[in-house]
């Protein structure tokens, strides 16, 4: 190889256009700024599914904390087999006792009947029917739409005579739990001595 040939490939060399130092900053200050806006729009994405699962938790909660029913007293009667219980409405919405629409066939409150040892002796709606079923025989009215108004405190008897929750072959003393489920709305709990 020759002199001239060694000048021309470096005059060829020299003659290339390369990008700018001017232009390589405005290419990587474009990606930078494509990069923030894609990682913007996905976090921003992140925090409103986040966001969204802590709202429907904190409007279950608040709507649990809205419907508080407590059991101020339930007296079982021996004699007449009747369970009466006292419910209070501390929450600040109206409970539902029985179905609430027309187009419900049965009340919609039910309860489970626990033994000392908690072993289930019943679990069943307030309807009578079957003939099984313990009965509302007071306070849960005959029409559709019964409630526990905010603040109200309400009676409600169960007749549990010949049903699956007749608990008079166990002896007179024995305690009993139960839980009561409003509808889904709220649940409460309590016991009592037969």
């Amino acid at each position: 190889m020759n002199f001239a040939d060694i000048t021309k490939i470096l005059s060829f060399k020299k003659s290339r256009k390369a990008i700018t130092p001017i232009i390589a900053i405005i290419l990587l200050l474009m990606m930078t700024v494509a990069a923030a806006g894609a990682a913007f729009f996905w976090l921003t994405r992140i925090q409103g599914q986040l966001q969204g699962g802590t709202e429907s938790y904190q409007g279950r909660v608040f709507e649990g904390m809205a419907s508080d029913i407590v059991i101020v007293d339930a007296d079982y009667s021996t004699s007449s087999e009747n369970l009466t219980i006292y419910f209070h409405n501390i929450g600040n919405r109206r409970i539902p006792i029985n179905k609430e629409s027309i187009s419900s066939s049965a009340l919609t409150t039910t309860w489970i009947l626990r033994d000392a040892d908690s072993i289930v002796v019943c679990a069943t709606d307030w309807s009578g029917s079957p003939t099984t079923q313990a009965t509302c025989s007071s306070g849960c009215g005959t029409s559709n739409s019964v409630y526990i108004e905010v603040g109200q405190m309400k009676a409600v008897t169960l007749t549990t005579a010949g049903t699956t929750c007749d608990i008079s072959s166990q002896g007179s003393g024995k305690e009993f739990n139960f839980v009561v489920d409003f509808s889904g709305k709220t649940t409460s709990g309590g016991s009592f001595i037969s």
